[in-house]
């Protein structure tokens, strides 16, 4: 497989994945904790600090690891 398409493969799934990330924890969030969405829209702030930081999280981590994938691709080069 060609290295350049899996690099630019991972190029674009790490900006849509950061792109629609948010949207999906605000989702999962009300999912599994049964918190209603209008507790979260109406000002409760620490369901928002608590998604703010599970973001970060996410982010965090996707860059640590597209960092190593990307060193790695190009280290089997």
């Amino acid at each position: 497989m060609n290295d350049n398409l899996l690099v630019s493969a991972l190029v674009l799934c790490w900006r849509w994945s950061v792109f629609l990330m948010f949207p999906l924890l605000v989702f999962g969030y009300v999912e599994v904790l049964g918190v209603p969405l209008s507790d979260f829209d109406n000002g409760v702030n620490h369901h928002k600090w608590i998604l703010v930081c599970l973001y970060l999280l996410y982010v965090v981590l996707w860059w640590r690891l597209n960092r190593r994938v990307l060193a790695l691709i190009t280290r089997r080069r």
